[in-house]
């Protein structure tokens, strides 16, 4: 396990939303995964009416999870950019609002190892879902140590999340979802010039689902 540390929150902050603006119309997430998280929501809670999806970018999982699912999905973004994007807020994911609290079926993200207070940050995020809610949170060789800087400041192994997130939640699953990536088109264009071929390769993630334990009464 790795964790940056900033001189300030203004710091961590600024390193952010220079990334973001850098990567803005990159999209990490795959169909893949996001149809995944859609089957599980409709099979586990049918009437789930509320989701969210923190450290978005440019919104894409946000999008693509209001079609299959047909629901209310939010996502939030700490970069000033949130406000280019439909059903997206400029907000730090480390903090909650009371409305959320007790009241959202799930939440997905990719983007947990941006995280400075990993510990706050998912204490808060367990505290905003329903008894019945899921956390899912996507795992790749990205989000371990050997990746961690700047804006990507926390990073583990997948045996490390699972050690860590099981010690106050129950993990319900662990889902491995292998894609096929393709590289953006200036460099698949490339690749098919310089060595005719088109460079894809295979990606393999995991999703974790973790869920409250039951109150003991």
């Amino acid at each position: 396990m790795k964790l940056l540390k900033f001189d300030s929150y203004e710091d961590y902050k600024r390193i952010q939303g220079e990334v973001n603006r850098r990567k803005l119309g990159r999209v990490w997430v795959t169909h893949a995964e996001l149809t995944f998280v859609a089957r599980y929501v409709r099979d586990r809670m049918p009437d789930a009416a509320f989701g969210l999806c923190h450290g978005v970018r440019n919104g894409y999982e946000v999008k693509k999870l209001r079609k299959l699912l047909g629901i209310e999905v939010l996502g939030t973004e700490i970069s000033e950019t949130a406000a280019r994007f439909p059903h997206v807020i400029q907000w730090d994911f480390h903090e909650v609002r009371d409305e959320w609290i007790g009241n959202v079926d799930f939440i997905y993200s990719n983007s947990w190892d941006h995280s400075y207070d990993p510990e706050r940050m998912l204490k808060n995020w367990m505290r905003c879902l329903r008894p019945h809610g899921r956390l899912f949170l996507e795992w790749t060789r990205e989000h371990g140590e050997v990746t961690v800087r700047k804006a990507d400041c926390f990073g583990l192994s997948l045996e490390e999340l699972v050690d860590w997130v099981s010690k106050g939640y129950e993990l319900e699953r662990t889902e491995n979802i292998e894609v096929v990536k393709y590289p953006r088109w200036s460099k698949l264009f490339r690749n098919l010039l310089r060595k005719g071929r088109f460079g894809s390769r295979l990606r393999s993630g995991f999703i974790l689902v973790l869920k409250n334990r039951p109150e003991v009464k």
